[in-house]
Formats: C-alpha cells, sequence, structure tokens
C-alpha cells in the first residue's frame, strides 16, 4: 500500500513540474512574438547592400568652397564609416568595386555669440585709447596702451556651416548607387583670452582645435549617415 502511495505522489510531483515547465515555455513563446512583431513594426524597411559591390575606394575630397577646411577629417571620417560597417573592404581605386566621391559645395566659419571685451589695461577698463606719455606726472604702464597686433574685441562662440554632396558609383556598371546632399552647420565655443580661460598667446591655437573638432563631429555624422543610406532600397 505504502509502495502505491509513493508511486502516485511521485507521479503527480512529475506532472507538476511538467506543467510549470510548459507554462514557462508559453510565457517565453508570447513574448518571442510581441518582440518579433515589434521588430517588424518599427523596420519596415528593407536593407540590403548594392549588389556585386563587395569594396569602395575613397577619393580625396573636391573643394570648390573658398574656406579652408581640415579636407583630410572628412576623408578618414568616412574611410572609417565604411570600414565599421563590415560589409565592404577598403581598397586602392583600381580593384575598387565602387567609389566614393566627397564634393564640399559651400562652407564658413562665422563669429557668433556675446562680444567679449579683449584688451583691457591694468584696472581692468577697456582701452579706447592710448594714455599720454607725457603729461607731467609718472609715465603710463606699457600695459595701459593698446594691443594694435590683436584685436579689442571677440565673440565667444563661433558657426561652421557646409554643404556636402557624397556619391557611391558602381565601377562596374558605372551606375550611380547614392547622392546625398548635406547642408549642416554646427556652433562651437571659441575660447579666448578675454573668457579668462586662455591667453592671448594661444587664441589663435584654441580657436583652431574647437574649429577643427566641430569640422571633425559633423564630418562622422555625415559619413555614418551615408554609410547607412546605402542600405535603404
Amino acid at each position: 500500500m505504502g509502495e502505491r502511495l509513493l508511486s502516485v505522489f511521485s507521479r503527480r510531483k512529475k506532472a507538476n513540474i511538467y506543467c510549470q515547465l510548459l507554462r514557462r515555455l508559453a510565457v517565453i513563446a508570447v513574448f518571442l512574438e510581441l518582440v518579433n512583431s515589434c521588430a517588424y513594426r518599427f523596420t519596415n524597411q528593407h536593407l540590403r547592400p548594392p549588389a556585386g559591390v563587395h569594396s569602395v575606394a575613397v577619393e580625396a575630397v573636391f573643394d570648390t568652397s573658398r574656406e579652408v577646411l581640415p579636407h583630410e577629417m572628412l576623408w578618414q571620417s568616412l574611410q572609417r564609416a565604411f570600414a565599421a560597417d563590415g560589409h565592404w573592404h577598403l581598397v586602392g581605386q583600381s580593384q575598387a568595386d565602387a567609389l566614393i566621391r566627397a564634393h564640399i559645395k559651400e562652407a564658413s566659419v562665422a563669429a557668433v555669440g556675446s562680444n567679449l571685451d579683449n584688451d583691457l589695461n591694468s584696472q581692468g577698463v577697456v582701452k579706447i585709447k592710448d594714455p599720454e606719455p607725457f603729461s607731467g606726472g609718472p609715465p603710463p604702464l606699457p600695459s595701459d596702451f593698446r594691443q594694435l597686433t590683436q584685436a579689442g574685441k571677440f565673440r565667444d562662440q563661433g558657426s561652421l556651416t557646409t554643404v556636402v554632396e557624397i556619391e557611391a558609383w558602381n565601377l562596374n556598371t558605372r551606375q550611380l548607387i547614392s547622392r546625398r546632399v548635406y547642408p549642416v552647420t554646427t556652433g562651437f565655443r571659441a575660447l579666448h583670452a578675454a573668457s579668462g580661460i586662455t591667453t592671448t598667446f594661444n587664441d589663435h591655437l584654441r580657436y583652431e582645435e574647437a574649429s577643427r573638432e566641430a569640422f571633425k563631429h559633423m564630418s562622422e555624422n555625415i559619413a555614418k549617415d551615408f554609410v547607412n543610406g546605402i542600405f535603404v532600397r
């Protein structure tokens, strides 16, 4: 009698375990179905690389603007974006299936923001004019004279505006794969001695660093968007 009871309890225990396992599997199945339906809902574009294109070459940047810009940053950003994607090999133009061409059509760098006084005398007052050197009193300090080699006022912000056109050409078929135009404006902080952060001796260096960093960031965003856009069909 005892052995029969143990056998019944054992079967019930196994049945309970089996039911719990089925419930968990059902929950997982429902969850996966929800995930798949959401993925289908949000990725309704068909993504695939261009047929027959396995390698690309990035041509040197062509610039018809009148602004001096670090072109190599855009060239490098395009190469890094294609390399990071992993669908193509970066090769020379003679071995490439596709050629990437970038054209800077317009560019300008402008000073924006607030004016900052940059030329102050020893009392912290803006130098409107030079002091009288022979007024009968103590001679003025050299720092009281205006710095004619630098601007009396600076703007604390800079603005970089560009219009970049990028094309991808299939070298096997001589057909255009993709063409996109990017009108982009980005700002950067122009640090000067008047802000109290830097000195007059490295004003130009800090300004160049800030403007180059802004162009680099802009180039990276353009390159990533262009590479991702090639897949949309």
